[in-house]
């Protein structure tokens, strides 16, 4: 079952390698996109977590996982709900393993505008439309709204603008 991290933005790895020890850890995972930034007039690729901050562990022994967590500097907690930690839904275990290539990448989107309308045509984004909420076409970039984590999650994400038709 999966469970998330949370830890200080910036240190997903740095907190996901401190703990690839424990035996109470099956696997861990930090959900990363790709991000497209100019420089000197050109497009670059870059990597980035889509959820700073936090990262999903997998183990059969949460508690036992969380008891050793806490004692690495860095960390902030396992997610709880009330007492209990909290795993990740399926249905957004399910939806975030749909979004990744097999790298465990979000990659970039390519898509058109029709009238008011955005068209993916490839990438992960395709099919999802309805959670693009904004986007910013000088930045490349899609701004997503989905709940996860029992509340309403905004990331961005790459997505390329090829066209705008009538």
């Amino acid at each position: 079952m999966w469970y998330v991290i949370w830890t200080s933005t910036g240190q997903e790895k740095k907190a996901e390698a401190a703990i690839q020890d424990s035996p109470f850890l099956t696997r861990s995972f930090i959900p990363r996109r790709v991000v497209q930034i100019k420089r000197k007039g050109q497009w670059e690729r870059a990597e980035k977590p889509l959820f700073p901050g936090y990262f999903f562990v997998d183990s059969e022994e949460p508690e036992q996982l969380a008891d050793g967590v806490r004692k690495i500097e860095g960390f902030n907690t396992i997610l709880r709900t009330e007492k209990k930690l909290t795993p990740l839904y399926e249905k957004d275990a399910e939806f975030i393993e749909k979004l990744y290539n097999k790298e465990g990448i979000f990659d970039i989107s390519e898509g058109y505008i029709k009238g008011d309308r955005i068209v993916v045509t490839s990438g992960p984004l395709v099919g999802q439309e309805g959670l693009i909420k904004k986007i910013d076409r000088h930045k490349r970039i899609a701004y997503l709204e989905f709940d996860m984590f029992d509340q309403t999650i905004q990331v961005s994400v790459a997505l390329e603008i090829v066209e705008k038709r009538p």
